[in-house]
């Protein structure tokens, strides 16, 4: 979600940050925040029409679009033509190109800790990996630009002014229910604090997040194994600028997003 704040803020630049009101940020990273509901899954707010017809109602869904569209390059490697595509490990995305030299990795570190992991699910890991780690790369930028502040401003903006806009445009979206919409973003002011999100900015705080997200049990081998293997990912990352630019160009060239110019 931070990378996601961070391309935002960057599009927007100054003046645009000055005539949006906070709220932009938070429809930009619904597609993540919604799965805290444990009825909504990713794959369901990942797929929609990336070029649906946004009515005059609801104009801020452009942001929930733009964020499926990053995710479009760092999956794919073009913009889906239609809804989110298969899982392909011959993909050309950004993520699956960087993070094809861990899968080797990867594979021989669930060896040594006792836990099968098969070829397709090493290539799945391997671009996550690298979308964890991307947030740590650009951390300077993150820091300079007050990332972290304005994701966290937007939500608490959001949950006490603007919730009747935003269940309104994700009702619209994705067909939810309006008291999923508000539980989820009852549960973001509570979970993601300034505190919260600067605890994660570290490598100790991605490997957890890893272990976590796939039931890993923390071990001295597992852990010195994850931290070589997130220091690597970390330097495969020597372009910190070069995605964001061609996202950029890419989106522009759709001519589908009205801040995208």
């Amino acid at each position: 979600m931070l990378t996601h704040t961070y391309f935002l803020q960057k599009v927007l630049g100054p003046a645009g940050l000055k005539e949006t009101e906070p709220d932009v940020f938070v429809y930009n990273v619904a597609p993540d925040l919604l799965a805290i509901h444990p009825q909504i899954t990713s794959a369901r707010t990942h797929n929609l029409h990336r070029f649906l017809q946004v009515p005059v109602e609801y104009p801020n869904a452009t942001f929930v679009i733009y964020h499926l569209l990053i995710d479009d390059l760092s999956h794919y490697g073009h913009i889906c033509s239609d809804y989110q595509e298969e899982f392909n490990v011959n993909s050309r995305g950004y993520s699956y190109l960087k993070g094809n030299h861990l899968i080797k990795t990867i594979q021989d570190l669930h060896e040594i800790t006792g836990k099968d992991i098969s070829y397709q699910d090493a290539v799945y890991h391997s671009h996550l990996i690298i979308e964890m780690i991307y947030d740590l790369v650009i951390a300077n930028h993150i820091d300079h630009f007050k990332t972290v502040d304005i994701l966290v401003d937007a939500i608490q903006y959001t949950e006490q002014n603007k919730m009747d806009e935003f269940v309104g445009t994700l009702h619209w979206l994705y067909g939810l229910e309006e008291k999923e919409i508000r539980d989820v973003m009852k549960n973001a002011v509570f979970f993601i604090t300034r505190e919260s999100m600067k605890q994660i900015m570290n490598m100790e705080g991605r490997m957890n997040l890893y272990k976590d997200k796939f039931g890993l049990r923390s071990n001295k081998q597992l852990d010195d194994g994850l931290k070589d293997l997130f220091k690597r990912a970390m330097d495969l990352i020597n372009d910190d600028e070069l995605f964001f630019k061609e996202t950029v160009q890419i989106i522009k060239d759709c001519h589908v997003l009205p801040f995208i110019r």
